[in-house]
């Protein structure tokens, strides 16, 4: 009788003070694991603060092979100012990435005899991302890759996805309802990798461009609803990242020619 009356309230078999202790235990674990939580998410948000810093100082601990200390000019002259190494850079890139001339009147034509997808499937398109098609772009997204200017990596995304899902489906909305992206999605750190050949021509870098998470993730949804409806619209001897399609389609199809 005394047992039972000592007894825990869940475990007859533990004694009241047992249940207790262990009770003080778990409580404390929960404590520390919030604190740690909150620790965490302040820690990322200061680290968010001074993004740029990181960069920088990731690159200072770069070899001095992938650093540019010397650009040649479009004549051939060496340049070693750092003015006019990023203006050579500048006008390099910018006729680099300037559209070439197109005929408008070509274009029109390209574009009339190209295959369109359903009304149906129109409308379908054009809906909002749902929080569903970012959680399956999310899940589908590779890991352990290079972050953007905020730091957010892919890991974080999934750790934290019940709080940071909803509010990038709000983001996202308005975004579409006002036309334009957050600042942070518009923007990228420009990373330079060398490749062969004398490396002050800039032509034997290759620039790659490190975008954020939330970005890419946008990005992927709208692949994966794409995605959807391209078999409808590409040809079917066109395999290339067309769902359902495999290079073996390809193989059947020379064979009977």
């Amino acid at each position: 009788m005394e047992r039972h009356l000592a007894a825990s309230p869940e475990d007859p078999f533990l004694c009241r003070a047992c249940w207790e202790k262990r009770e003080e235990l778990r409580a404390l674990k929960d404590h520390r694991a919030r604190r740690a939580f909150v620790r965490s998410r302040i820690r990322l948000l200061r680290e968010m603060d001074h993004g740029s810093r990181f960069f920088y100082a990731l690159e200072k601990t770069r070899g001095a092979k992938k650093h540019v200390t010397c650009l040649l000019a479009e004549d051939g002259a060496p340049l070693m100012d750092p003015v006019e190494m990023c203006g050579r850079a500048c006008d390099f890139y910018t006729s680099l990435f300037s559209p070439d001339p197109t005929d408008p009147g070509a274009c029109g034509v390209l574009w009339e005899e190209l295959p369109t997808v359903s009304v149906g499937n129109r409308d379908q398109l054009e809906l909002p991302l749902t929080l569903a098609e970012f959680s399956e772009a999310l899940r589908r997204m590779p890991t352990n890759k290079s972050q953007g200017m905020d730091r957010l990596t892919v890991e974080f995304y999934h750790t934290f996805w019940d709080i940071l899902g909803p509010d990038l489906a709000t983001v996202w909305a308005e975004s579409l309802q006002g036309g334009v992206l957050p600042l942070l999605c518009r923007r990228a750190v420009l990373a330079l990798l060398p490749k062969k050949g004398d490396l002050r021509d800039l032509r034997n870098w290759r620039p790659v461009s490190l975008l954020s998470t939330d970005y890419k993730i946008v990005v992927k949804a709208i692949s994966l609803r794409l995605g959807s409806v391209m078999a409808d619209v590409v040809p079917p001897d066109q395999i290339y990242t067309v769902p359902g399609r495999s290079i073996f389609d390809d193989l059947f199809l020379m064979k009977k020619i």
